[in-house]
């Protein structure tokens, strides 16, 4: 059993190893390029992201810009027209209002006098008094300069800027030019550029102050963006993208950029888990092709490592057959590469050391006549020497006139008794010398034993002895000598029930080992056999019983040899002995 164990831990050993390496070669690859493709990827879409949001930005600004630069020229172009100061009122608000009704991004258009007194205007209110700052404002447009003021916002929550720019004449500010600009499309820019459901869209000036956000809460409230960093880069006309925590500890992918000469910063961001999610996806779908892959080819793998251990498996088989003495056994050459070229060498070194067997069982054969011849001459001359002198008295005895019947008898008796124990020991010495040929036919292994165990179940019952049958379910067929076989099972029954004289119980179990072997075990509950006996027991003329010949278990073994098989013993003194057989079902 343990080089079953053995043969088997050969054979996982081999098929893991296989397997692993064949898995190995495959994934190995997938993974370093699913890992290179997934890295060049990420940083593609990553790279292909940070650049789209900054194209945004750039595009947000420039639309931005364009929409201020033109509420700025169309002021200062009308600003400039020489003729502006000298028309009448009249023809005043009909250029005004005509500006407004041309140009949608104006909310209302005026002109003002140098004490900032409002002229006309497209506006029946004069808010102008009503705003800080206006003051200072009107000073300054006054010494010649272009002003425009903060984002705020009116009563219906719009945003509005306002620009003023100087009338001149003949050089001299004699007037202003003022106009109400409404931002409502730079919000309406800001909420189509969210990217995203949790993006974010916005514009700041340089104090951080929202002007336009994605959120218009956040502008209402007056927040601020805080990040200074950039801040700072927008003051200095620059433009890129970063990635960046919030106050909140959002990680956020950002691009900005500066609108014009306002001061102000366009940006568009977009939480980092959100924007790089298509990355992360194409992520798990590569690992997931991978590990399908994987999966895949340990599949093949697995069965194309079966296929390749199969011939190595029935020729560790093979050779436990071999190392077990079945030398008749033979491989099957199940392929025809190296393995199965080892399995045809290892069935031609099978039949040469079957012949090297039966060279070397003639030449114990020749051995064991010679001591055969020894023992035997020793056995007989025992027997002849108590005739001689049994012979002698009786020739007296007759000699006499008047015999002694009885006496004459006796002596008779023991030469009778004498001349069949001689005939009994050349008979068992032809057998040893020069077996019979097998008679074989293929038979049901059950029944022979069967009519063997009916043959002593009286004789067991007698002693106390109950035989317990353990045989295979299905009846196992073999090719023997029906007559030896018996003689085997018959002579193994007698000496265990011999062994057992108190009681005790014999089991015989028949099992399959493989499919071209048979097992046979006689186990019995005996006094068992000494460690120094159980070497000698298979020698001829050896017998541990004093009525014994010692040649019953040498022909038994002689019998299974020349069936092919062998038979093997264990034993334990108080415990018991184990006899099995294996008996190939072709020999």
């Amino acid at each position: 059993m343990a080089k079953i164990k053995k043969k088997i831990k050969i054979q996982h050993r081999l098929l893991t190893r296989l397997l692993i390496s064949h898995i190995l070669i495959v994934a190995l690859p997938l993974f370093l390029t699913g890992k290179v493709l997934i890295d060049t990827a990420q940083d593609s879409i990553e790279k292909t992201i940070l650049e789209r949001n900054l194209e945004f930005a750039r595009r947000s600004t420039r639309i931005i810009e364009l929409t201020l630069n033109t509420a700025q020229n169309l002021i200062r172009h009308q600003a400039k027209n020489p003729s502006i100061y000298e028309m009448n009122r009249s023809a005043q608000e009909l250029v005004i209002n005509t500006m407004k009704s041309e140009f949608d991004l104006f909310n209302k258009v005026s002109i003002l006098d140098t004490l900032g007194h409002l002229l006309v205007s497209t506006s029946f209110e004069d808010e102008l008094a009503q705003k800080s700052g206006v003051d200072g404002r009107i000073d300054a447009v006054l010494n010649g300069l272009s002003l425009h003021s903060d984002v705020y916002f009116s009563e219906e929550h719009l945003p509005l800027l306002d620009i003023y720019e100087p009338i001149r004449h003949h050089n001299e500010v004699v007037g202003i030019l003022y106009a109400v600009v409404e931002l409502k499309a730079m919000w309406d820019l800001v909420q189509e550029n969210v990217i995203g459901e949790k993006g974010e869209a916005f514009i700041f000036n340089k104090n951080g102050e929202f002007i336009a956000h994605s959120d218009r809460k956040k502008v209402y409230m007056k927040k601020r963006f805080t990040n200074q960093e950039i801040i700072n880069k927008i003051l200095r006309g620059e433009r890129g993208h970063t990635i960046y925590r919030t106050e909140d500890n959002v990680e956020m992918v950002a691009a900005y950029a500066p609108i014009g000469n306002f001061g102000w910063g366009a940006m568009i961001q977009q939480p980092t888990s959100e924007a790089f999610a298509p990355a992360r996806r194409m992520r798990l779908r590569v690992f997931e092709a991978i590990f399908a892959s994987v999966l895949l080819a340990s599949l093949i793998a697995f069965f194309y490592t079966r296929w390749i251990v199969k011939p190595v498996d029935h020729l560790v088989s093979g050779m436990e057959q071999f190392s077990r003495g079945a030398l008749h056994y033979r491989i099957e050459k199940v392929s025809s590469d190296e393995i199965g070229t080892l399995a045809e060498h290892f069935n031609e070194m099978a039949e040469r050391l079957i012949e090297f067997q039966n060279t070397l069982k003639r030449t114990e054969r020749l051995e064991t006549l010679s001591k055969l011849a020894s023992v035997l001459s020793h056995e007989i001359r025992n027997p002849l020497n108590s005739m001689v002198i049994n012979m002698q008295i009786l020739k007296r005895e007759l000699s006499k006139e008047v015999s002694d019947k009885e006496k004459v008898e006796r002596f008779y008796n023991v030469l009778a008794s004498e001349i069949k124990r001689v005939d009994q020991l050349v008979t068992d010495f032809l057998l040893i010398a020069r077996p019979p040929k097998l008679e074989k036919s293929k038979v049901t292994i059950n029944e022979i034993l069967d009519e063997v165990i009916l043959m002593q179940q009286a004789n067991a019952l007698k002693q106390g002895i109950r035989i317990e049958r353990v045989f295979a379910d299905k009846p196992i067929q073999v090719e023997v000598d029906v007559a030896k076989m018996k003689q085997v099972f018959l002579n193994l029954i007698i000496n265990a029930i011999q062994a057992m004289p108190g009681g005790g119980r014999l089991k015989i179990i028949v099992k399959e080992a493989d499919p071209n072997t048979v097992i046979l075990s006689f186990i019995d509950t005996g006094h068992g056999i000494k460690k120094e006996d159980l070497n000698k027991i298979f020698d001829f003329y050896y017998s541990t019983k004093k009525e014994g010949t010692g040649l019953g278990l040498a022909i038994v073994q002689q019998i299974i040899e020349e069936h092919k098989g062998r038979i093997t013993v264990e034993s334990e003194e108080k415990t018991g002995t184990t006899f099995t057989i294996y008996l190939p079902k072709t020999a």
